[in-house]
């Protein structure tokens, strides 16, 4: 029982035991006196007790308002295979940099597939457009889309071996070929009508030049006839001679690239 109950309890039991005290006897109108207390006392006490079980009732709960749905933007696709384009056609090699022959090429509008890359050069490794195999794709222009940390690291190939140029052979020089040497006649004089002889013999040299074409042989400074290369021998033919007239014959090597000196030889008959 709370204080206000039990204040109620004193109240109306005050105001009943009020009402039954005797008394003198008094003026009319007495008893109804305390009959009024007593009515007065226990409305007083319903009011306090209903003033006690009333309770104020609660403010209902104000509405949270639900948050509204916003739309979460759709999220763009990553491909499962990384993907490179270009922005200017980019050359396709066997290696990274121009040493690398080139093997084809990405165009501008085509999308390649990225099967590896190689970090210290930034050259991505992909399927050769339209062609088997795969080729370094030049970086600069490219721009690649897709989970590329699990790519394949490549290794840098080595060079291709350069293509032996020819060698062009140098020409040699032609150069004149060397004087012969040892100029020698053998002389048959055979008297015709003196003073003059029949003169004939062989003229024969040494060969000095490997590079001539052939001889000329001169009979007294003018020539006489011509001869093959690696002659070495010429038999004259009978030449009237005047007796004790000296006569000379000459033999001069030859080529593209000129004469050697001449080299003389004197005699007379008999």
């Amino acid at each position: 029982m709370n204080r206000r109950t039990f204040a109620l309890f004193v109240l109306v039991a005050f105001a009943v035991s009020a009402c039954n005290l005797p008394g003198g006897q008094g003026e009319p109108g007495d008893n109804n006196d305390a009959d009024n207390l007593a009515l007065t006392v226990t409305a007083q006490a319903l009011l306090i007790q209903q003033g006690e079980g009333s309770q104020q009732p609660s403010a209902a709960p104000e509405n949270t308002a639900t948050p509204e749905f916003t739309a979460t933007p759709g999220a763009t696709s990553t491909p499962s295979v990384p993907q490179v384009t270009v922005s200017q056609n980019t050359n396709c090699r066997t290696g990274p940099g121009i040493v690398y022959d080139n093997i084809g090429a990405l165009l501008v509008g085509q999308v390649g597939t990225v099967v590896g890359k190689n970090s210290s050069t930034g050259y991505w490794i992909i399927n050769n457009p339209g062609k088997t195999g795969t080729c370094w794709l030049y970086p600069q222009y490219a721009t690649v889309s897709g989970n590329t940390a699990n790519l394949q690291e490549y290794s840098i190939p080595p060079t291709p071996t350069p293509s032996a140029t020819p060698t062009s052979t140098p020409t040699a020089t032609l150069a004149p070929p060397a004087a012969v040497a040892n100029v020698v006649v053998a002389k048959i004089c055979i008297p015709l009508i003196m003073p003059t002889f029949n003169y004939s013999g062989t003229l024969s040299w040494e060969d000095k030049s490997n590079n001539e074409d052939g001889f000329n042989i001169y009979f007294n400074g003018a020539l006489f006839t011509t001869l093959p290369a690696n002659t070495t021998v010429y038999a004259i033919p009978p030449i009237p001679l005047v007796a004790g007239v000296p006569a000379t014959w000459g033999v001069e090597a030859f080529n593209a690239a000129g004469k050697s000196a001449v080299k003389d030889t004197v005699f007379a008959c008999p």
